[in-house]
C-alpha cells in the first residue's frame, strides 16, 4: 500500500489504520509544503476508496484502478486553481483545451507544477462538481473528490463546499491537499480529518532520481540539495532548466546586496511592465533560499560550501542576523502581496530596495 508515496512513513501508517478499521473519514485534509507527495497521496486513496476489490486488497490492476489512474473513472472528481471560464465562445474552447491538458499532467509522478498566487478554485467548476456530488454514483459505489489547494477557496466557494461537508450523503469522500492549513478556511478544516506531511530528506530525493539513469550522482546531489524537501522542485531542477532560473536569481542578489543603488534601479527596470507572476515567484523563491544559506552561515550551521555560484561568507560578513530576518519575513510579504495581484514591478523594486539595505 502507497509503494508510489515517497517517505512519509508516519502518513502511511495511519492513512492504512484509518482504511483498516473501515471507519475512513469523510473529510480529510492532507497539509505540507510543496511537492512531498500530498497530491500522488491523494490520487492513491481515491483509488484504494473506488476499486472494486476493496481498499485493503492491494489491487492495483482491476479496470477502476486503471481508471482512475488515468482520471477516467466518471465518481472521481477532481478541483484545482484555474483561471475563470472566457465569455466568448471561441476562447472557451481554448480554456476547455488548457483544462484537459492540466488534468492530464496531474497523472504523471509528482509532477514540477507550480500554481500562481493569484489563481483560485473557481465557482465555475465548484459548482459542476458540487451539483455532481448530490446525484447518485455513476457506478453504484463511493464518489471521490479531490481538492487541490485548498486554501485557493474563497469564502463563496468554501461554503459551497460546506454544506455537503457538514452532511456528507452516503459515500462521499472529500481529499483535500493545503501548503499553507492556517489560510484554510477554519470551517473547512473544523470539519476534516487533518494529517501533516514532511519535507522530504536528501537522500529519498536522490534515491528518486535514480531512476532516471541520464542523470549522474552529481546532479542527483545537487537537485536534492536545491530542492529543499520538495521532490518536484528537485525534478524541476533536473528537466526543467530550474537551475539556470536559480542561478539568475543568485546572480541579481548578489549584484544588489554588494553594488549600489544604481544596482537596483537596472534589476528592477524590466518589471516595469512584466506580467509574468510566476517568473517573479521563482526569482523571489530564489532570494530566500539564498538569504536562508546566508544565515546559515552567518550562523555557523554550515560552512559556505560552495554549492552557490559565490562565496556566502562575504555576504554573511556584510550583514547581521536581525536584518537578514528580517530580510526573509519581506520576502515572504513579497510572494502574499504577488498572490494578491499587486503590481509585480513594486513587489520586485521594493524587495530588491530591501536587499541592497539590508547589506549596507
Amino acid at each position: 500500500m502507497f509503494d508510489r508515496i515517497i517517505g512519509q512513513e508516519n502518513a502511511k501508517k495511519m492513512l492504512g489504520s484509518m482504511l483498516e478499521s473501515e471507519r475512513f473519514p469523510h473529510a480529510i485534509l492532507l497539509a505540507g509544503p510543496y511537492g512531498v507527495g500530498k497530491s500522488e497521496m491523494a490520487l492513491e486513496l481515491a483509488r484504494l476508496l473506488l476499486c472494486e476489490n476493496g481498499p485493503l486488497e492491494g489491487c492495483t490492476s482491476c479496470r477502476t484502478c486503471h481508471r482512475v489512474m488515468r482520471l477516467e473513472h466518471p465518481d472521481l472528481h477532481m478541483l484545482f486553481p484555474f483561471r475563470s471560464r472566457p465569455k466568448s465562445g471561441e476562447s472557451e474552447v481554448q480554456w476547455l483545451e488548457e483544462l484537459q491538458s492540466h488534468r492530464e499532467s496531474l497523472k504523471e509522478d509528482y509532477p514540477p507544477f507550480v500554481y500562481e498566487k493569484a489563481r483560485v478554485l473557481v465557482v465555475e467548476l465548484v459548482n459542476e462538481v458540487y451539483e455532481r456530488l448530490l446525484e447518485s454514483s455513476f457506478e453504484g459505489g463511493r464518489r471521490v473528490c479531490i481538492i487541490h489547494l485548498a486554501e485557493r477557496l474563497n469564502p463563496k466557494t468554501g461554503n459551497m463546499l460546506l454544506k455537503i461537508l457538514e452532511e456528507p450523503p452516503e459515500g462521499v469522500y472529500f481529499i483535500m491537499t493545503t501548503e499553507r492549513i492556517s489560510s484554510v478556511l477554519p470551517t473547512i478544516v473544523s470539519r476534516a480529518s487533518v494529517l501533516r506531511f514532511r519535507r522530504l530528506t536528501r537522500e529519498e530525493i536522490e534515491d528518486y532520481l535514480k531512476k532516471y539513469p541520464d542523470l549522474s550522482p552529481e546532479q542527483r546531489a545537487a537537485c536534492a540539495l536545491f530542492g529543499e524537501g520538495s521532490l518536484k522542485t528537485a525534478k524541476a531542477f533536473a528537466f526543467h532548466n530550474r537551475a539556470d532560473a536559480r542561478t539568475r536569481s543568485f546572480d541579481m542578489y548578489r549584484a544588489v546586496a554588494l553594488g549600489g543603488p544604481e544596482a537596483v534601479i537596472a534589476f528592477a527596470a524590466p518589471f516595469q511592465w512584466s506580467k509574468e507572476i510566476l517568473d517573479a515567484e521563482e526569482l523571489i523563491n530564489g532570494f530566500t533560499l539564498y538569504t536562508r544559506s546566508i544565515l546559515e552561515v552567518k550562523s555557523g550551521i554550515r560552512k559556505d560550501d560552495n554549492v552557490h555560484p559565490s562565496s556566502l561568507q562575504k555576504l554573511a560578513d556584510a550583514a547581521e542576523i536581525g536584518s537578514l530576518h528580517r530580510l526573509s519575513a519581506g520576502l515572504e510579504r513579497g510572494l502574499e502581496m504577488l498572490g494578491r495581484n499587486v503590481n509585480i514591478s513594486m513587489v520586485m523594486t521594493k524587495l530588491l530596495y530591501e536587499i541592497h539595505d539590508t547589506y549596507r
